[in-house]
């Protein structure tokens, strides 16, 4: 059987093959349809061989077992419920539950480069609180190496997913990020990684959100938040600034720590903008008029539409008459 299998293909009898999502040279991912649960459709991760011995390996057999049994044993929202796990030809497989939307880097990219402080905010806590609950899962999957834009799904209510959890520790150290836009400095030293490592990983990506500059194009001398982002508030660049410290010792001690300051923070901004508010004026900031559930949904669709001449603004309040 190809590495890469056609529309069509059938895996055990039951998932059939209809359209392929995505390919790298360690894996590959396919929408199916269960044939055994009528309409029901899925997503599948294909595993590929890794050495002459492929999955036929005893020892990488047990890790892929016990890597799905972790993923497998998960209950959050923001995880993607895993349905089944087999080897078939060389190759490890998973099905997991399929998530509609679209992932924050093409969002971001929709959005002209970068988020307001406010939307920036309310999409890093939701992720900052996944990361607490994998951390307290000490028998859970590996994630230090699992954090990127692309793997965290939108969906069109504005939840969020993370959609690629597990199994890259199979392939490297585990204390290393994949893509290194939000490595810690620690991760690139190989030392060992705990939850102030992913602080890192969370500043570093709030700091992407807000000031459209990717800190993997300079990971060791980045330009302070308000430098491209002025309009910042204090409480949030001080966030920031503490959790991209270069010393772990002097980041906030977890995800959980670094959440509270984000939520004071969103307070703080909410408390601003209510003064300065003019009340003779009719129009609303795009995040007061609609609520970030509903803009990202009308976003989503139109990223969906392939409507990207247009800022989002334009086209929700021209279309309104405003």
């Amino acid at each position: 059987m190809p590495l890469l299998l056609p529309e069509g293909s059938q895996l055990r009898n039951r998932y059939q093959i209809f359209k392929v999502l995505d390919a790298s040279p360690l894996r590959n991912i396919y929408l199916v349809q269960d044939l055994h649960l009528r309409g029901n459709t899925w997503v599948a991760k294909q595993m590929l061989p890794v050495g002459a011995e492929g999955v036929n390996s005893r020892a990488l057999r047990r890790r892929y077992e016990q890597e799905a049994r972790a993923i497998s044993s998960l209950e959050h929202p923001a995880i993607p419920r895993l349905l089944d796990y087999f080897f078939l030809d060389q190759c490890f497989y998973l099905i997991r539950e399929y998530v509609p939307g679209t992932d924050l880097q093409t969002l971001l990219a929709f959005e002209g480069g970068n988020f307001s402080e406010s939307d920036a905010l309310r999409l890093t806590q939701p992720i900052a609180e996944l990361l607490g609950f994998l951390l307290r899962k000490k028998t859970g999957p590996s994630i230090f190496r699992e954090l990127s834009l692309s793997s965290l799904i939108i969906t069109p209510d504005g939840q969020i997913k993370l959609v690629d959890l597990g199994f890259t520790r199979l392939f490297g150290k585990a204390n290393t990020l994949g893509p290194v836009d939000y490595a810690a400095p620690e991760q690139f030293s190989g030392e060992a990684a705990d939850g102030r490592t992913l602080v890192y990983n969370l500043g570093a990506i709030l700091y992407h959100l807000i000031s459209g500059f990717n800190p993997g194009d300079s990971p060791f001398s980045l330009d302070p938040l308000d430098f491209w982002a002025p309009e910042t508030t204090p409480a949030t660049i001080k966030i920031v600034e503490k959790a991209l410290q270069h010393e772990p010792g002097s980041r906030f001690s977890s995800p959980e720590e670094m959440v509270k300051h984000m939520k004071k923070a969103r307070v703080s901004l909410q408390k601003r903008k209510s003064k300065t508010r003019k009340p003779e004026s009719d129009t609303q900031p795009l995040e007061e008029a609609f609520p970030v559930s509903a803009w990202l949904a009308a976003a989503l669709t139109l990223v969906f539409l392939g409507v990207g001449c247009y800022t989002l603004y334009e086209i929700l309040f021209q279309g309104m008459g405003g």
